[in-house]
């Protein structure tokens, strides 16, 4: 038990509600709201503006800048005020293509978390509901593709439809799906244990009914939270691929892939250096602002506020 008296937890709590002139508490503005988040958690404010920094360079970033792809007699030449991270062994200019990297990978990992997501709440939600067999079968498929290794996985999409963009993000998006499905189906098995879901029964809801008005709003605290996380273990899971190459093939740019050509030039260091602070700096903040919604919505964490 705490040893802090109530009356001064309640005063505490008083002091951060406004009245009106009636005496009664109004909402804080939006901005006062962000103002006190940004004071409570500064790390997830920082990790904030840089996911959204990250994803402002994937959306604009490659209209600003020259083209990715253009060639120049300056091979592997160092950070000028021309070409700020310098360039690669085809004269092809680094910012550019780092710029460029930043769209290839938040396009998969979006693309491959819609997917997930999509595809684990129908399966998660689809077993709570139905239980008995249909539950003892998905959870077994589960078991199965947890099991099986996501590399064979995706050497097998890119056989049967080809490397690309699309084989790498419903292979990623597949990978993500089956860790997902345990998380939702335990979710939807305690909103299904609530009173208001056994009332929607007896008055005759149909189980769409119950799984889309009742079931699916109380995703989304535990998704969210799971998600902002995944979406830099997908970018990180992208550089890898695309590291052993088994990513997007040329002549689009990843980090990953600029990571492997720099290994046989080991003499230019900004060629290793530049992606791989840029694939740091954007799976940072998307951790820290996954850390920073857990504590906000998790009651046992969220403390006095």
């Amino acid at each position: 038990m705490s040893d802090i008296p109530p009356s001064l937890v309640v005063a505490e709590a008083a002091d951060r509600v406004q009245f009106d002139v009636y005496g009664l508490p109004v909402r804080a503005s939006w901005r006062r709201r962000g103002l006190r988040l940004l004071r409570q958690h500064p790390l997830g404010a920082f990790g904030l503006f840089v996911a959204l920094f990250v994803i402002f360079l994937a959306a604009f970033g490659p209209l600003l800048t020259t083209d990715p792809a253009a060639v120049s007699a300056e091979i592997l030449a160092g950070p000028s005020g021309e070409h700020w991270f310098g360039t690669d062994r085809l004269g092809r200019d680094y910012f550019a293509r780092v710029i460029a990297g930043a769209r290839l990978s938040m396009s998969l990992a979006l693309g491959a978390m819609l997917i997930g997501v999509s595809a684990a709440l129908v399966l998660g939600m689809v077993s709570a509901y139905a239980k008995g067999a249909v539950d003892l079968l998905l959870q077994r498929v589960i078991d199965m593709m947890l099991a099986f290794p996501g590399l064979v996985l995706l050497l097998l999409l890119a056989q049967v439809i080809g490397r690309g963009w699309q084989s790498v993000a419903l292979g990623m998006g597949i990978i993500f799906s089956v860790s997902m499905v345990r998380i939702i189906r335990a979710s939807t098995l305690s909103t299904l244990a609530e009173s208001y879901v056994e009332a929607a029964r007896i008055v005759g809801a149909s189980p769409y009914r119950i799984l889309w008005r009742h079931v699916l709003p109380n995703m989304g605290p535990p998704l969210l939270i799971y998600v902002t996380t995944l979406l830099g273990a997908a970018i990180l899971f992208e550089g890898a691929l695309s590291f052993l190459g088994l990513g997007v093939p040329p002549p689009e740019p990843s980090w990953g892939r600029m990571l492997t050509e720099a290994r046989t030039l080991w003499k230019y260091p900004h060629l290793s250096i530049f992606p791989g602070v840029a694939m740091t700096i954007a799976v940072l903040g998307f951790n820290l602002v996954g850390d920073s919604i857990r504590d906000i919505l998790d009651p046992r964490l969220r403390g006095l506020t």
